[in-house]
């Protein structure tokens, strides 16, 4: 169990790793935009192209053991709702990759740089797997939560707070940080929520 858990954290972190080599910027040269996307793309612009790559080149390395790690579901589940933490596995397991899909295809935003037109048709074509991502880890994070508010798994049920559904509730008040903070914790928030997860679960077990 303690393995699963401690594999899945570290593909956690390599995924949060990637985040801030793909778009991490000390400086704020992105003011004048507006929009989301394009004050993103124009922080990648500026990132070094080989810095770029390897924050891609991680994604599916990280994926691969967030897979292993979504196994503790299963596992910390009672024998009588072992289907559904199975289906809690796969949901997470498809989303996972669908997103590790996502991560490393951002990428491309900084690579194209100034290609306005190729970068169009990228943002439209990736953020179908965004979308996948969210659906199905959606779905998956709520059976969770439902498991351990339930009493169903070996977690205490307050536990439920520090699941990413839970944590993911944080999103609007995270990206109001302060903007230096905002860049390391908004920007890698989704996988921070599964660090946060992952360090209570280890932490309650082992003590």
């Amino acid at each position: 169990m303690n393995i699963i858990l401690i594999i899945g954290l570290i593909g956690a972190l390599l995924m949060f790793s990637g985040d801030m080599l793909i778009f991490y910027h000390s400086e704020n040269k992105n003011k004048k935009e507006t929009n989301k996307m394009d004050r993103i793309i124009s922080i990648m612009k500026e990132i070094p192209k080989k810095r770029l790559m390897a924050g891609g080149i991680i994604s599916p390395v990280a994926t691969f053991l967030y897979c292993i790690g979504f196994y503790h579901i299963i596992l910390i589940t009672n024998e009588s709702h072992q289907n559904i933490a199975s289906l809690a596995f796969f949901c997470l397991f498809f989303g996972v990759i669908a997103g590790g899909i996502f991560h490393s295809h951002f990428v491309y935003l900084g690579l194209l740089g100034e290609n306005k037109k190729s970068l169009n048709i990228v943002i439209d074509y990736f953020k179908n797997f965004s979308l996948m991502m969210y659906i199905s880890e959606g779905i998956g994070f709520v059976i969770l939560l439902g498991l351990i508010i339930t009493g169903n798994t070996e977690l205490p049920q307050w536990m439920f707070v520090l699941t990413p559904g839970i944590l993911f509730l944080l999103s609007p008040i995270v990206g109001k940080l302060p903007e230096k903070i905002r860049t390391v914790v908004a920007g890698g928030w989704s996988n921070l929520i599964s660090i946060i997860y992952y360090i209570s679960v280890i932490i309650y077990i082992i003590l």
